[in-house]
């Protein structure tokens, strides 16, 4: 199990500072929220079901700006966008954005996406609403292409284009990890590198992973690949406990977000109780895991 910081509605001046301290107490990476443009009114309902946690004037630092710098700022460190709404972008300058961050930062960004759900600024961004799916599923496929290949030609009901190249390519193929509770979701996660969950109570998660497990056997059968690195990521609606970090690394989760503190709390706004916090879950749940890795005790990552 492996722990990532989200840095989502917080302060973006001290965003490089807790970077730093995220990986002084062994956080695999820093998790980074995507949004454009918000609406001042919206009708679109957020995924958790209740009333959208923030508004227009919540910060959204450009996730893959934002991830070029908390790279640059650390040697280490990863960094992923959690997640990026793909269908409200185009994918060409997708294509050469991602491989250009991954190229300049030693391949260590990941690349989380989603289909979106806050439609009013899918639809003020000039793109569709309606095929979102289907068009992301296009999108991925160009994706990949771009970055594996020396040019693509296409011609698919969203993208019809005559060959064209980017470069740099990244080294490798970019991990893609697709955020999303939905059965397309999950089916779009297998076709991919890794699945993101967001908050969800434990019975949902187990739920969830129980789909996630047929899916996978469903895509080895059928395709003969067995994806051995395939990411699964939860956030358990609970207080963080080494039992329940435990428990759902024997259900095959690979990676949570660390709750160094809760989404939201004022009381953690200055960047000395950001960095004592972030201190405080290194020194009890990662450095603990490795010590208890040491002594042949405790579930590995895997």
């Amino acid at each position: 199990m492996e722990y990532w910081l989200g840095y989502i509605d917080e302060d973006p001046d001290q965003m490089l500072e807790v970077a730093r301290a995220a990986e002084r107490a062994g956080f695999e990476g820093v998790a980074l929220a995507d949004h454009v443009c918000v609406p001042v009114r919206h009708a679109s309902r957020h995924p958790s079901g209740g009333a959208t946690p923030f508004d227009h004037r919540t910060p959204f630092p450009d996730p893959l700006v934002s991830a070029a710098s908390v790279l640059a700022s650390t040697t280490s460190l990863l960094a992923m966008t959690y997640v990026y709404v793909l269908p409200m972008r185009e994918p060409f300058s997708v294509a050469s954005q991602v491989a250009t961050l991954d190229r300049l930062s030693g391949s260590r960004f990941r690349f989380g996406v989603g289909a979106g759900w806050l439609e009013e600024e899918i639809a003020l961004l000039g793109h569709p609403l309606r095929g979102r799916g289907p068009r992301m599923d296009e999108m991925l496929e160009i994706l990949r292409a771009f970055w594996t290949r020396d040019s693509v030609e296409y011609h698919g009901k969203y993208f019809d284009f005559e060959a064209a190249g980017i470069s740099p390519r990244p080294r490798r193929c970019v991990p893609i990890w697709v955020g999303g509770r939905s059965s397309a979701a999950l089916a779009r996660a297998v076709r991919q590198d890794g699945w993101l969950g967001m908050n969800y109570e434990l019975p949902e998660i187990h739920a969830l992973l129980e789909e996630l497990g047929r899916l996978l056997a469903r895509h080895r059968d059928a395709t003969g690949e067995a994806k051995p690195d395939f990411e699964v990521f939860v956030i358990p609606n609970a207080e963080p406990s080494e039992s329940i970090y435990e428990d759902l690394a024997r259900r095959g989760v690979t990676a949570t977000m660390g709750s160094a503190w809760a989404y939201g709390d004022r009381g953690v706004a200055s960047l000395a109780a950001k960095l004592d916090r972030i201190g405080a879950f290194g020194e009890r749940f990662i450095r603990a895991r490795g010590d208890r890795r040491a002594q042949g005790r405790g579930p590995d990552r895997r």
